[in-house]
């Protein structure tokens, strides 16, 4: 392993984003740590499209590149912008072999990243893979990158994304566009998940939830989703009523940011949206089943998660092989309940 490089020396550094909503919300406060470390240096986010928007604009770099690493010509075309750049420092977020080799092609000097996947020796800094890095949370799973410099997984700052006046400006037209009234009570429910079915909670008790707090503070309720969710969304429209609104695929990635700074509660399964509620400081309840409560937890102070104990779970699987029992052990009742509280314990910080 080379020498580890003097934060004082680096000028220039790439960081290859994560692929996901969801992740890449739990990569900021690695870039956040990122700036603190290097606060002279240019840092720049590599993302797909799907996910560059998340960081246009953030507060810990100085731009977002939008790659296309998935066809030759995008490749080589990612290969060449870094080779004009002419990077000091690189990291490898993502923990593929793809994310290591277009580092070492665009001549980045020093490339970090974890030693797996085969792809060790593309890395002048590899990091080893121990089994507890598996088992914490994400945020601290990519902060240990920054180990060579002392700096401690623990000592993560919080999530950390931006928007801007305008935008909030924009959904408030959007808002009252739909029939809420300056000031109205807004309630967002989130009843599917990209990864698969497996992650989901019942629609119909979403519907019953977030029907009982539309009533108990006079709030809209919009259902959010990608276009291809539209349907799992119109169960809760139907189920709950004149109160809510359909918005699965209305709503651009930007967009559902500036909805969650306008959002008194979000109801949601382990998702992109849930992360992206919690680092926008949107009080939120997660309904855990199938996927990891320790690694994939929203990290906010007004997040709580629900979840029953079962034999199988998590069993991180995309689709119930079996009765779907860790969702079905979950009533509306204490869905309810732990949201009212939390409605309650953040009534002085309600938009």
């Amino acid at each position: 392993m080379k020498q580890i490089p003097d934060p004082a020396s680096i000028q220039r550094i790439v960081v290859r984003m994560t692929n996901w909503v969801g992740d890449v919300v739990m990569n900021t406060p690695f870039l956040c740590a990122t700036k603190s470390l290097f606060p002279n240096a240019e840092i720049i986010a590599m993302a797909r499209p799907s996910v560059a928007p998340l960081l246009d604009p953030h507060p810990c770099i100085s731009a977002v590149w939008p790659i296309d690493d998935r066809s030759r010509q995008g490749y080589m075309a990612c290969v060449r912008k870094l080779r004009g750049l002419k990077p000091d420092l690189g990291f490898a977020l993502p923990n593929s072999m793809n994310a290591a080799i277009v580092l070492r092609l665009g001549g980045v000097r020093y490339r970090v990243g974890y030693d797996r996947d085969a792809r060790g020796f593309m890395l002048t800094h590899p990091i080893e893979l121990r089994p507890q890095d598996l088992a914490v949370h994400e945020v601290k799973y990519y902060m240990r990158l920054l180990s060579p410099w002392g700096v401690h997984a623990g000592d993560a700052p919080p999530l950390t994304l931006h928007v801007t006046d305008q935008e909030r400006e924009d959904m408030a037209a959007w808002l009252r566009a739909r029939g809420v009234a300056d000031g109205q009570p807004v309630l967002g429910v989130n009843p599917a998940a990209f990864y698969g079915t497996a992650k989901r909670w019942l629609p119909e008790r979403f519907a019953e939830v977030a029907a009982r707090l539309a009533k108990d503070l006079d709030a809209r309720v919009f259902v959010t989703g990608i276009p291809r969710e539209r349907d799992v969304a119109e169960e809760v429209v139907s189920a709950g009523g004149p109160a809510f609104y359909n918005a699965a695929g209305e709503m651009k990635l930007r967009e559902l940011m500036a909805f969650f700074t306008r959002c008194r509660l979000y109801l949601t399964n382990d998702s992109g949206a849930m992360h992206l509620a919690a680092a926008l400081g949107t009080p939120l309840v997660a309904v855990f089943g199938s996927t990891d409560w320790v690694t994939t937890a929203p990290l906010s102070p007004i997040a709580r998660i629900v979840r029953e104990e079962t034999e199988c779970a998590p069993c991180l699987l995309r689709h119930c092989p079996i009765d779907h029992r860790c969702m079905n052990r979950v009533t509306s009742d204490t869905v309810y309940t732990v949201a009212n509280k939390l409605v309650q314990e953040t009534q002085s910080t309600a938009v």
